[in-house]
């Protein structure tokens, strides 16, 4: 079985699929990494209240999206 997936690369709306395609197996790579090793991570750091807790889960989160590479504003806008 084959697929191919054409893209005009001169339409803004296929120059984003395009990238979502592209970039499909490093946020599937950023979630799993996230659910597995970040939850552990955070599991094991004390923080002072709620709020110190969800600015690290954010933080952790966007430094993944940064080591892979992924803008979401380019994949969503």
């Amino acid at each position: 079985m084959e697929a191919l997936l054409k893209f005009n690369m001169d339409d803004s709306d296929d120059q984003m699929s395009h990238l979502r395609c592209v970039k499909s197996l490093d946020m599937a790579l950023v979630i799993w990494e996230f659910i597995r090793n970040s939850r552990k991570k955070l599991e094991d750091r004390e923080f002072k209240d709620g709020y110190e807790a969800i600015e690290a889960t954010y933080e952790e989160f966007y430094n993944l999206l940064e080591e892979h590479d992924i803008s979401i504003d380019k994949l969503v806008y």
